[in-house]
């Protein structure tokens, strides 16, 4: 039996409003999302499923690998290096997986999540698909680009053909030849105005300096012209299963097209299902845009919609999480009074190349949500959370915090004298700084590491504790 840790609500039946959201939900949740080493990915595709309207449960690898997945018609996994999913999850989680798509279940990957199924490892190798080499790809393009989609396949029902998306430092797909694969979505070379390449934004180039003079400057990939007419979302299949896979995080708040596509490809799996399951297929998955905020109340992007302020927890005791939200506030707000980055969106941060500005706008945001839950609970009466691992989580976020400070302004000296690259050697000051923090490669290590891991696990209970709390209200 799953563990409940729903967002959406259980009813039966489906009806729609005009505007297309589901006011009632089937019997049980259809969707399952793997939580492990998602974080920040992980909020936000829980926060569309919550607009949406979708019920969902969240499943940690463990719970993957002793066989929670029979309870659920469609797998969905969020962003996150696929390195840690597929460490997480090991040959047994990988086993129940493919079992769970032979027998008829569905796969919905979104970068992270669409890389840990293909056969480049880290990775799962549950579809012959490969990543593209680096030296092939456009490694450093984020936010929206638009792509073309295939106006014949039902994901695209109600959706012009062409539709802006976002994307986050996507890999791309390399295609062996004779592998049957669908593509769902291309790239075309029509940037938002907020795309770019590295820190180039591309509604800035004015034809004064060639990207091949950039990329000489730079030493990677920057033209878009690389991406066009690449797939971003591609369909595969695998036994009796599908396997929808995604560059293109279409969960990402805002995105109207791409929250109706990803809509649309919930309904289309859904309808595609032809596993057993628990007493077969009940209902029809409800699916729409607009939704509702479920049981929980609290989304992440109206939790965020003051960065970098946030919510004060004003009266309330100073309780371990507190701290540590409060310790990487401060860290936050030296890396923006030393011009190392600023806030791109509310739950993104936009830094200066050669830092690893993700990983700092990745612990404070979980640690506001971590902070807001508890604080909610104690103003529901049900006493306070994480009681369990907040001293450990506030003494390694003193600590994570305290060698960080010393990083950042190391690398701002040294960005002064020359190019700063995040990986590779700087200077031993620097060098020894980075490998304590975050190992010695892009899928960070070190302490990092460890402190995500204990966010990773106590974020899950919370949410999971207080979707029960508030049930009990």
């Amino acid at each position: 039996m799953a563990v409940n840790s729903s967002i959406g609500g259980n009813a039966h039946g489906t009806s729609y409003r005009e505007d297309c959201t589901a006011v009632t939900t089937q019997d049980g949740p259809a969707v399952a999302v793997l939580w492990t080493h998602s974080l920040v990915w992980g909020l936000l595709c829980i926060d569309a499923l919550s607009r949406l309207g979708i019920p969902f449960e969240l499943l940690s690898a463990s719970e993957v690998c002793e066989g929670r997945l029979d309870a659920y018609r469609t797998l969905i996994v969020p962003g996150g290096w696929a390195a840690h999913k597929a460490r997480a999850l090991g040959e047994k989680g990988r086993s129940k997986i493919a079992g769970f798509i032979d027998q008829g279940g569905s796969y919905l990957g979104f970068c992270g999540g669409a890389g840990l199924a293909l056969s480049s490892p880290p990775a799962l190798y549950l579809v012959p698909i490969r990543r593209m080499p680096l030296s092939q790809r456009l490694p450093s393009a984020s936010g929206r680009i638009y792509v073309s989609g295939m106006a014949t396949h039902c994901a695209w029902k109600n959706i012009p053909e062409r539709i802006p998306v976002s994307i986050w430092w996507p890999s791309q797909f390399l295609v062996p030849s004779g592998c049957e694969v669908s593509c769902l979505a291309a790239y075309t070379q029509t940037a938002g105005e907020d795309f770019q390449v590295a820190d180039v934004r591309v509604c800035d180039m004015d034809g004064t300096v060639s990207w091949g003079e950039l990329e000489r400057v730079y030493g990677i990939n920057l033209d878009p012209a690389r991406i066009d007419g690449q797939p971003a979302i591609i369909e595969a299949r695998r036994g009796k299963g599908r396997l929808i896979l995604s560059y293109a995080h279409i969960e990402t708040p805002g995105d109207f097209w791409g929250n109706r596509l990803f809509s649309n490809i919930l309904k289309y799996l859904d309808d595609s299902y032809n596993g057993p399951g628990p007493g077969g297929k009940t209902g029809a998955l409800p699916l729409g845009p607009g939704g509702s905020k479920g049981q929980s109340g609290l989304l992440l992007t109206d939790l965020l919609a003051s960065v970098p302020g946030h919510r004060a927890n004003v009266g309330t005791p100073a309780s371990g999480t507190m701290k540590a939200k409060e310790a990487v506030s401060d860290l936050i707000a030296f890396g923006e009074a030393n011009l190392l980055w600023n806030w791109r969106k509310p739950w993104l941060l936009h830094w200066r190349r050669g830092i690893r500005g993700f990983e700092y706008g990745s612990l404070f945001v979980c640690l506001c949500f971590m902070a807001e839950l508890e604080q909610k609970s104690l103003e529901a009466g049900c006493g306070p959370e994480q009681a369990e691992g907040a001293a450990e989580l506030e003494q390694m976020t003193l600590e994570f915090c305290e060698f960080a400070r010393r990083l950042l302004f190391e690398e701002k000296i040294a960005s002064g004298i020359g190019a700063v690259s995040k990986i590779g050697k700087v200077n031993d000051k620097v060098d020894s700084l980075r490998t304590l923090l975050f190992g010695k490669k892009m899928n960070h290590g070190g302490l990092c590491a460890a402190l995500f891991d204990l966010i990773d696990r106590m974020l899950l209970d919370a949410i999971r504790e207080s979707a029960r709390g508030w049930k009990e209200v």
